[in-house]
């Protein structure tokens, strides 16, 4: 008899127990949505389908089983329901009537934006893309199934909101690679406390990638918008979407770490953008932190930070290096200072002087009130709310360790030359800085921290290509460690040889010494058996270690 699966987590199901899996809870009993592909359907006779865990305009996200590796996976589908149907074997994706244009053009879309996410598997906070396939006349995308919750559910568990520490160290490898992303030109357009998850590890991972025509308004697909994540240019069609707006989502999602609560949508807050921080958590934050968020959520794109790397610097930033950034946002939406006295009015300049400094200061402590939220505070507050986030006593300025070691660093925190914990936020490929060195920090360098707490550091995992060292003479394996050690995954095939001792590299199948490939390439190399004879010579040798 057939062993039966869960659809969600594909146990096998007891027989005459019933249709709940004993190991995740799922209700077997429940139907497949009436669009989705057949539960159990194997596709590119490899991935069985289960229960359809998502869906939005671009297609649908099935829970599915690698029969390859046994290892649970998620597998995307390409099928725009206002574009397109499902033939009548249930599995095929066919246009609607006078869609085929249409639908060919976002296929094309969702393959590329598959291949870009592809490239990023060395990326540990983003999901990564296992496979990509053509079937049933659309396209499929593998990725990793990682055990995980969404961020909305963690900060629930945690009470509501997280510290900013906590909320820092989460979110800066996501805010690393958002840029890498955008830097690509893979803009997001959908980060959320649904589409960032934390791990059993505790690390956040982002998910739900879908091409731009999705999330954005005005395209023949149905949008899907994130309520107080998506910027103001997603909801006009005719706006262009980039890296300006996974900033707003991003910071919208960090505030919504921070408060437990998300901003109101980007429309209603045309009409009124205070952000609704009460004095509890202002009082925990960074000065230099609120001035980055309230930047980050500038409702005009004009306005609104640009860049994850500006918005990167505007959050670690101490109150001397803010200085070196553009204005405030509170300070931005002041109108200019007119220099000009207003002369013959009866009174003397120096009172029309002091008069409009008394005018600015009034202007500057409504415009704080407003940013600051519904519980509007006066300057006073204002004022020793930074002198308390600034007070830190015993600080110390965080060295330098750009283009240095790593592993030293660590020697030289274990051996107590300072005081702060040093953490990898990411690793990523660099042609310019050594690999297991440092490539970027946050706090920056000449930066106030206090005894105990945490540098994040982005380490080099060297060139993304690499060079095949020479064979001659050497076992394969020396070769294979070598190999390994430089990111490659050897593969060993062997072959007979009169001329080469037995277990020593005849050649590469397919390359040659000293060709660039890929970091993570797999390389056949082909080894020598001995004389094909067998008898004699060289194949009489024990092979070399």
């Amino acid at each position: 008899m057939e062993t039966r699966l869960c659809t969600n987590c594909f146990a096998a199901l007891p027989a005459g127990q019933g249709e709940t899996c004993p190991v995740c809870g799922w209700d077997n009993s429940r139907a497949q949505i009436p669009e989705g592909l057949p539960c159990h359907t194997v596709l590119a006779g490899r991935y069985e389908i289960g229960r359809a865990k998502a869906r939005n305009g671009e297609g649908i996200t099935y829970a599915a089983l690698d029969l390859a590796t046994k290892k649970a996976v998620e597998v995307r589908e390409f099928f725009p329901m206002s574009l397109a149907l499902r033939d009548q074997d249930g599995l095929a994706v066919l246009a609607e009537a006078g869609q085929d244009a249409a639908l060919s053009r976002y296929l094309d879309d969702f393959v590329e934006l598959s291949k870009g996410i592809s490239r990023l598997r060395e990326i540990s906070v983003v999901q990564t893309v296992q496979d990509i396939f053509e079937e049933n006349y659309t396209a499929y995308t593998v990725y990793e199934a990682v055990p995980s919750v969404s961020l909305r559910r963690y900060v629930e568990n945690a009470g509501g909101k997280l510290s900013w520490n906590e909320a820092n160290q989460l979110f800066q490898p996501v805010l690393s690679a958002l840029g890498l992303m955008n830097s690509l030109n893979l803009p997001h357009l959908g980060v959320s406390p649904e589409t960032l998850r934390v791990t059993r590890e505790g690390h956040l991972l982002l998910t739900g990638f879908s091409i731009q025509a999705a999330r954005q308004v005005g395209t023949p697909l149905l949008e899907e918008l994130y309520p107080g994540c998506a910027a103001i240019e997603q909801y006009d069609p005719k706006a262009a979407c980039g890296e300006v707006s996974d900033v707003y989502g991003f910071t919208a999602t960090l505030l919504y770490a921070l408060t437990g609560q998300l901003p109101q949508e980007a429309p209603q807050r045309l009409k009124d953008q205070r952000l609704m921080i009460s004095r509890e958590v202002l009082k925990s934050l960074p000065p230099f932190a609120v001035t980055a968020i309230a930047n980050g959520l500038q409702v005009r794109q004009s306005a609104r930070t640009g860049s994850f790397q500006r918005f990167k610097t505007e959050l670690a930033a101490a109150p001397s290096i803010v200085n070196e950034v553009d204005e405030t946002a509170a300070i931005r939406r002041l109108p200019p200072v007119e220099l000009d006295l207003p002369k013959n009015r009866g009174l003397p300049p120096v009172v029309w002087l002091i008069g409009s400094c008394a005018i600015t200061l009034v202007a500057l402590v409504i415009i704080a009130s407003m940013w600051l939220g519904e519980r509007g505070m006066s300057f006073g507050d204002i004022q020793k709310i930074f002198q308390d986030s600034s007070a830190a006593s015993q600080t110390f300025e965080v060295p330098n360790m750009v283009n240095e070691s790593y592993e030293e660093w660590e020697q030289k925190l274990a051996n107590g030359e300072y005081d702060f914990t040093l953490k990898v936020s990411t690793e990523e490929f660099s042609d310019t800085v050594e690999e297991g060195h440092i490539i970027s920090q946050s706090p920056f360098s000449g930066e106030p921290i206090a005894p105990g707490d945490t540098v994040l550091v982005t380490v080099s995992r060297g060139s993304a290509t690499r060079t095949l060292p020479a064979f001659d003479g050497i076992s394969f394996a020396t070769l294979q460690e070598a190999l390994t050690a430089d990111g490659f995954s050897p593969v060993r095939v062997d072959e007979p040889s009169d001329d080469i001792e037995v277990g020593y590299v005849i050649r590469y199948q397919d390359h040659n010494a000293g060709d660039s490939l890929d970091y993570g390439s797999t390389v056949t190399v082909v080894v020598s058996t001995g004389p094909a004879s067998g008898d004699g010579g060289a194949g009489d040798t024990a092979p070399a270690q």
